[in-house]
């Protein structure tokens, strides 16, 4: 969440991004297109209608303004270019003077097109981006039944407490100029707040103004998780999952250190990270009590997307399934993989050493890393090798890409914590 000064300059935060897998356990809730249930719209009292929020479209969310204290809504959920279509992102204007300005809303889930409540399961919540400027202290609270939370990262920029079902957090650190931008990769701003159900969370956004004068925009972002039943734990213990691409295929594998009853793996892909579909199924090898390693090869030469999304789905003899989490490949052109890009070490800790293809040599090549959901970690430019410092980046995948004008090579690169 960034102040807007005073248009949208904000680079929200789409789910998958990060949250360093906080969410891995439940699928994403989609908080798009609202429609108004009753009421007037951007008042207090106004109802909306998120409809299909769920990954099987079983739920939606009735999101309600309760309270509107000292700002104006100018959004219930912006989406300026680069933003989270996922997460709900209400936008508040500030009507000046000091002390705390925020809004209060009501989320209720319900049956589709009904008003009946409806359980989400493993419910996970996760607010981004909480600073602070020289005018302004972000803040922010949710309550729902039963909550537990912990920080994002081990060095939190937020300080979070806890009240009974009400847990808040508020900006600990700012800057003179604050709110210009945001880090992508910036977890110090986030804290997550779970439970095992709930069908209605309560939550608070706002800021504590300190200085006069201010009317500026404020864009909170949240994301939310959840599932439509409760999640089964099954036999099967995930090591990896990895993609990468080459050659018009990519290549998944992943490992695993038990299957105690497991039936088969099914590959699912998307375009859009919404819609999955089945594009292979593999039985898993005879002995079950150890661990086994998997791969297979998708071919995609005929794929226009730019970017494709996998999954594993593991499914038990008894018919109980649970997801891997996803995995991003970013085609980046009919070219990719067509000159072969040498990285080294990789996994990598604290130095990725890079080198192009020889036929690039004495070319000036544009080199991006991106993490898994498409946001540039670090750009420059070089000639024929370069050493990419990577004690900065947070353990996880990444994606390494190297273009000379014409073709473009991807590769995936592994950052390990040690």
């Amino acid at each position: 969440m960034k102040h807007l000064y005073p248009a949208i300059t904000r680079i929200a935060l789409t789910i998958a991004l990060i949250i360093y897998n906080v969410v891995a356990n439940s699928q994403t809730l989609n908080f798009n297109n609202p429609v108004v249930e009753s009421g007037t719209d951007l008042q207090a009292g106004c109802i909306y209608r998120f409809k299909s929020v769920t990954t099987n479209g079983l739920i939606d969310a009735l999101v309600k303004i309760d309270s509107l204290v000292g700002v104006t809504l100018s959004g219930i959920d912006a989406t300026p270019s680069g933003s989270s279509s996922t997460a709900f992102q209400p936008q508040l204007s500030s009507l000046g003077g000091l002390g705390y300005h925020y809004s209060v809303f009501t989320i209720n889930f319900v049956n589709k097109g009904t008003t009946t409540p409806a359980n989400v399961y493993n419910f996970s919540s996760v607010f981004m981006g909480i600073d602070g400027s020289n005018q302004i202290m972000e803040f922010n609270s949710i309550t729902v039944a039963n909550p537990t939370w912990e920080y994002v990262s081990p060095t939190p920029k937020v300080a979070v407490t806890q009240n009974g079902n009400t847990v808040s957090g508020i900006a600990t650190s700012s800057k003179p100029t604050g709110g210009q931008g945001i880090d992508a990769t910036d977890s110090t701003q986030m804290f997550k707040v779970s439970t095992a159900s709930t069908s209605s969370v309560t939550i608070r956004v706002g800021f504590n103004q300190t200085q006069n004068g201010w009317n500026g925009n404020d864009l909170f972002s949240l994301n939310m998780g959840g599932s439509e039943i409760p999640l089964t734990t099954l036999p099967v213990t995930l090591v990896n999952f990895t993609t990468q691409l080459a050659n018009e295929k990519v290549w998944l594998a992943w490992a695993t250190k038990q299957e105690d009853n497991l039936s088969y793996y099914s590959i699912e892909r998307s375009f859009d990270n919404k819609e999955f579909a089945q594009v292979a199924l593999l039985f898993p090898a005879e002995d079950l009590s150890t661990g086994n390693n998997y791969s297979y090869k998708d071919p995609v030469n005929n794929v226009k997307a730019p970017v494709i999304y996998y999954r594993l789905k593991m499914v038990d003899k008894d018919g109980k399934y649970k997801y891997s989490e996803t995995r991003t490949v970013r085609m980046g052109g009919i070219n990719s993989g067509s000159a072969k890009l040498t990285t080294w070490p990789n996994p990598v800790v604290n130095e990725l050493h890079v080198s192009v293809p020889p036929k690039w040599q004495y070319q000036t090549v544009t080199c991006q890393l991106l993490n898994t959901m498409g946001s540039i970690i670090k750009s420059f430019n070089m000639l024929q090798t370069a050493t990419i410092g990577m004690a900065d980046v947070p353990a996880g995948t990444y994606y390494l890409k190297v273009a000379n004008g014409k073709e473009i090579s991807t590769q995936t690169i592994i950052k390990s914590r040690n």
